[in-house]
């Protein structure tokens, strides 16, 4: 049985927890988060930048890209150790949850960079976009995965909802392990 999360700080991890107790080894293995970004933060700004074509989009990718390698190149071995792997044999990314026609912007911004397969995640149809809670059946793999050891790619992270999701469709579809890579991990304004 897993400890109680702790204290009321934590407890944006309670569903994660309950589902753990659930579904034991459909959750990613690990979840490594490159940094924090605070709201208002650079990244944070970039984070939203990077994706949505205006001003300064092709430099906020750009720095996104070369931090995002850099975490890969130093801390990758010990990710894949913690999911019980010795590297991945695919990519993914956590499908956007506003449904852009394309390439998700995450695969774009590292497919000259990672020599890895990708896997597909496909919405269910009909399924709420927007929501950020632990669903089950939100997605699925079009195509088996059976043995695979999945580097889960993921832009932001703010209730991990989304990410354990599409880490639930990849074991479903027969990923050995989910080790999910999340650049930023969403927090409330820094206080002064």
């Amino acid at each position: 049985m897993l400890p109680w999360p702790g204290p009321a700080r934590l407890r944006p991890l309670l569903p994660v927890w309950l589902t753990r107790r659930a579904r034991p080894g459909l959750l990613a293995d690990v979840v490594a988060p490159v940094a924090c970004a605070p709201k208002g933060s650079r990244l944070a700004t970039d984070l939203w930048r990077y994706k949505s074509g205006r001003a300064g989009s092709r430099e906020a990718g750009s720095a996104l890209l070369a931090m995002l390698l850099v975490f890969l190149h130093d801390q990758g071995p010990r990710v894949w150790q913690r999911a019980g792997a010795a590297a991945p044999t695919c990519a993914c990314v956590v499908p956007s949850g506003r449904g852009r026609p394309g390439p998700h912007p995450m695969q774009e911004l590292v497919r000259g960079c990672l020599a890895l397969p990708w896997a597909a995640l496909v919405a269910r149809p009909g399924g709420n976009p927007w929501t950020r809670g632990l669903d089950p059946g939100r997605f699925r793999a079009p195509e088996p995965l059976a043995g695979a050891a999945v580097l889960l790619l993921d832009d932001t992270w703010t209730s991990g909802g989304t990410a354990q999701s599409a880490a639930m469709a990849l074991k479903r579809a027969g990923a050995r392990s989910v080790a999910v890579v999340v650049l930023g991990r969403h927090l409330p304004p820094v206080s002064r």
